[in-house]
């Protein structure tokens, strides 16, 4: 009884991780010319005999050979034929019960959930729909996903509010915004007098003078920054008027990013580049451009339009690449190159290639 009682422990302990062995990632792996799969410590699990990979999604990676697309399951097998000129991965979309397709507006918990992946078996790409099995549906589910694109750069606007509490004066015309300071009880208002944005307290005292054509309030950590700007250009001011970024750049955005931290995307005199909320250089001021992909890096693009990648952990791509796509949470990132090499590369700076 005590070797039955042993055993059953051992077996009841080695459930849990053999089940995170098996749910580990496979992430596509080049080899030369050809791809396969590896798992997150760049063993091969699946061996390159591929043309191209792409990331697996709900079970199903998409493969191509012999010039066609097809789809594989996670032990190698080939599920769905290589006919397809275009293969995207599979997702999870929405039926109504009886089998009418819906709307993205029309969801509800009493829709049926369906994987699908669009294909296209057309030369000029145009997709349909299929099933786990290649089955061609009769129409696209619906998603509940935003459609809009990864990159987002999360602008801030000004949400106008009535403060019919406070009574108007001649220091304003009106109040569209307010914001707090961290240990100070007072109210602090943004307000417009004439076309002329400022501030001014609950006292009537004014703090920042109404000289800006637009201020837009952010909150990071409890304490209040303030996105100024005057005569086309922008900067940052601290809640009680003293200035944190000077009024020089033409352009600067807040970024609230995957990791809960806060950062500024700024442009001067034509390049961009990304700082910390304490100010710290994350993305040196050099690109053409700089946008933040929800996915949880900066996608950097040069002056000679080639891209690259900074991730959030820190770890970077050379910006030599074409294109550049984030995939897993933002764990890998895609990279096309100019002679249309493809590569993948981790987050925390392993490459999942061999030249």
């Amino acid at each position: 009884m005590k070797k039955i009682f042993l055993m059953t422990l051992l077996i009841t302990l080695m459930i849990p991780a053999m089940a995170q062995q098996g749910d580990q990632p496979l992430v596509p792996y080049r080899k030369a010319n050809l791809w396969g799969f590896a798992d997150a410590d760049r063993k091969i699990i699946i061996a390159p005999a591929y043309e191209e990979a792409d990331f697996f999604s709900e079970g199903f990676a998409a493969v191509k050979k012999g010039g066609k697309w097809g789809y594989i399951n996670k032990t190698g097998k080939v599920v769905i034929p290589f006919k397809y000129t275009v293969a995207k991965p599979f997702r999870v979309g929405y039926l109504a019960k009886a089998g009418k397709i819906v709307t993205a507006d029309d969801i509800d918990d009493n829709q049926k959930s369906v994987l699908f992946a669009a294909a296209s078996l057309r030369s000029d790409g145009y997709e349909i729909c299929i099933g786990t099995k290649g089955e061609t549906m009769q129409g696209c589910p619906a998603i509940p996903e935003n459609s809009a694109g990864d990159l987002n750069k999360a602008p801030v606007t000004i949400t106008e509010t009535n403060y019919s509490t406070v009574k108007q004066n001649d220091i304003f015309d009106k109040i569209v915004g307010d914001y707090k300071m961290l240990g100070r009880e007072d109210n602090y208002y943004i307000a417009v007098k004439d076309t002329s944005y400022g501030v001014f307290n609950n006292k009537f005292e004014v703090i920042i003078p109404f000289e800006y054509s637009k201020i837009s309030p952010i909150s990071i950590s409890g304490l209040a920054y303030l996105i100024v700007e005057k005569n086309k250009l922008k900067g940052i001011l601290l809640g009680n008027g003293s200035t944190y970024v000077s009024i020089e750049n033409s352009d600067i955005v807040h970024v609230k990013a995957k990791n809960n931290m806060d950062y500024f995307i700024i442009t001067k005199e034509g390049k961009t580049g990304v700082k910390s909320s304490n100010y710290s250089e994350v993305v040196p001021m050099e690109f053409k451009e700089v946008q933040y992909d929800r996915n949880g890096a900066f996608i950097v693009t040069g002056t000679d339009g080639m891209k690259g990648v900074y991730f959030l952990g820190g770890q970077k791509t050379e910006v030599k690449y074409t294109e550049v796509r984030l995939e897993r949470g933002g764990q890998y990132a895609l990279l096309k190159a100019a002679d249309g090499t493809k590569s993948v590369i981790s987050s925390d700076g392993n490459n999942f290639f061999e030249n």
